[in-house]
């Protein structure tokens, strides 16, 4: 789309491309009225489908002799703008609109009216002139009036006592104004107690923050980079930088440098900058980035991290654990105890935020489970279950439990069995009888720990059950909690995408099935250091923290 203006005092003729157009005082604006009684931003013509329609910005202006906030433009309309009148004409072909412009005689300052001409006449001065002027002003005022008042405050001046303290309190009242101006920003979080005392980091006039003037307050900080990891010239530089030209201040509450050229100076050529290290070389997440390298923890060995990269073969999470994700996240829903039809779940059934919304709560089975898997060991008895714990302390209470009805001691809500041999109550058992009791509920306890682990499958359902010796072992449990611990993220800022967009179970009938996101599904959202959208920017410090060594800093 284009608009044609004219302008009937000059006869200039332009062609403006696109379809939005700003009136106004202002030198951005395409159609440019210099004038003070027009605002820098007056109006603005929008070319659309249903024509030209032309709206008020700060102020009203006069259509066909009426004053409005807006109007639909048609050939033949007049537009008056402070002392401008806009005529819209017949337009060339191919152009929704014409505009004619020049001045309003009837709206042109009068000969008596002094001020008003004042304010739309050109100033005299030359605009060089007056920049000048106005940069030699700010410079006394906001440079060389505080300095001046700094220094007199330190050193002797060749005045008398009264003059001198008088001299000093007139500059610094014409100045206390303009001293802020030299503070770039707000001062980091740590740093704000000490705001109003430059002096504190800017010990020397004109001189960098010095190293001694951090190390006076973090001098037990720990080395950046373990010393031992380095080599070459990395180790060199990193021991000879500043504090303070990686960590500015006056930047804002955090402090911590954010630049990914600082982490790519040496990660770029990682082997070169370390002795021993095991990752990729990276520079940017968007461009070069290695695949994610996740932490798993094995059932049968907790202690160890087993550390696999994404890509580079078959990922699986040894648990000791059973769990199929199809048969629990069926549309259709699970059988429930407690519900007349199948219940649906979903992810958020088991798996809840944690209290800060980062991460996830770990899954407990009294919390998560026990309302389908129940360990229920005798139901006809007692509605009494089984603790979800070592087989040891299972079996020892059956072997209490049983070993209270065979001695004539009944809970309450108990209904002994009817095969179950049974002391008198109130009786005071021999040794012997005490003996038999003793033999007869360690026999029914070996019976229902059976039921439970082999006949009815109750353990078996979730965990490896072997049996050695006539003994039950049950494999041991070990979940992987956090999969990226050099990594950094939180699950709240991700809260509008589905889980299943990142953790894809819907086919996943295995415990061993990994369902981390790889760096191609991250990289659907997060681009590099520079946004390149619909991506965000996104760079080492969104997911990385540094790293830091043990010994002293220096």
């Amino acid at each position: 789309m284009e608009l044609f203006l004219k302008n009937a005092d000059t006869g200039e003729q332009r062609r403006l491309p696109g379809a939005m157009f700003q009136v106004g005082r202002g030198t951005q604006c395409e159609v440019h009225l210099p004038d003070a009684r027009v605002a820098l931003v007056h109006a603005r013509i929008s070319l659309g489908a249903q024509g030209a329609v032309m709206e008020a910005v700060e102020q009203h202006f006069v259509h066909n002799d009426r004053e409005v906030s807006g109007a639909q433009l048609g050939v033949g309309d007049y537009i008056e703008v402070g002392p401008f009148l806009l005529h819209v004409e017949e337009p060339p072909p191919g152009v929704p609109l014409c505009l004619s412009l020049r001045r309003s005689k009837r709206v042109a300052p009068k000969s008596g009216s002094g001020v008003l001409r004042v304010l739309t006449l050109a100033p005299r001065l030359s605009k060089r002139r007056l920049s000048y002027a106005a940069f030699f002003g700010t410079l006394l005022l906001a440079l060389v009036a505080p300095i001046a008042a700094d220094l007199w405050g330190d050193r002797e001046m060749p005045l008398p006592e009264p003059t001198r303290t008088q001299a000093l309190e007139t500059v610094k009242a014409l100045t206390v104004g303009f001293s802020p101006a030299w503070n770039p920003g707000e001062l980091a979080r740590g740093h704000q107690n000490f705001e109003q005392d430059c002096r504190a980091c800017h010990q020397e006039p004109f001189v960098h923050v010095q190293d001694k003037a951090c190390l006076a307050c973090h001098g037990k900080l720990r080395q950046h980079v373990a010393a031992a990891k380095l080599s070459g010239p990395m180790a060199h530089s990193l021991q000879e930088t500043r504090c303070a030209e990686c960590h500015r201040d006056h930047k804002g509450r955090a402090m911590a440098p954010r630049s990914q050229q600082l982490c790519a100076s040496c990660h770029a050529d990682v082997r070169h900058a370390g002795v021993a290290v095991a990752s990729h070389n990276v520079s940017d997440f968007g461009t070069n980035h290695p695949h994610f390298r996740l932490s798993l923890v094995d059932a049968a060995r907790p202690k160890e991290i087993r550390r696999v990269r994404q890509r580079e073969g078959r990922i699986e999470e040894r648990s000791g654990l059973k769990f199929n994700h199809v048969l629990h996240i069926d549309p259709a829903g699970v059988r429930h105890p407690d519900a007349e039809k199948r219940k649906a779940l979903d992810c958020a059934s088991c798996h809840g935020p944690d209290a800060e919304g980062i991460g996830f709560r770990p899954i407990v089975m009294e919390k998560h489970c026990s309302a389908c898997h129940t360990l229920a060991f005798e139901p006809q008895v007692t509605s009494r279950q089984a603790p979800h714990a070592p087989i040891e302390e299972v079996e020892r209470t059956l072997r209490e439990f049983y070993a209270r009805l065979v001695l004539g001691d009944v809970p309450a809500g108990v209904t002994p069995p009817r095969d179950l041999q049974r002391l008198r109550p109130g009786a005071a058992p021999t040794p012997e009888q005490r003996r038999q009791a003793m033999r007869i509920a360690d026999e029914k306890a070996r019976r229902a720990l059976r039921e439970l682990v082999q006949t009815r499958k109750v353990c078996s359902t979730c965990h490896y059950v072997n049996e050695v010796n006539e003994k039950f072992e049950i494999s041991p449990v070990a979940l992987t909690q956090r999969w990226m611990p050099s990594a950094r993220f939180r699950h709240d800022r991700h809260a509008t995408q589905a889980c299943t967009s990142c953790h894809d179970v819907r086919g996943s009938r295995k415990a061993e099935d990994v369902a981390m996101p790889d760096i191609t599904r991250c990289r659907d959202c997060h681009g590099g250091a520079k946004a390149t959208p619909p991506r965000v920017a996104s760079d080492c410090a969104t997911c990385h923290v540094f790293h830091g060594g043990s010994a002293l800093w220096r």
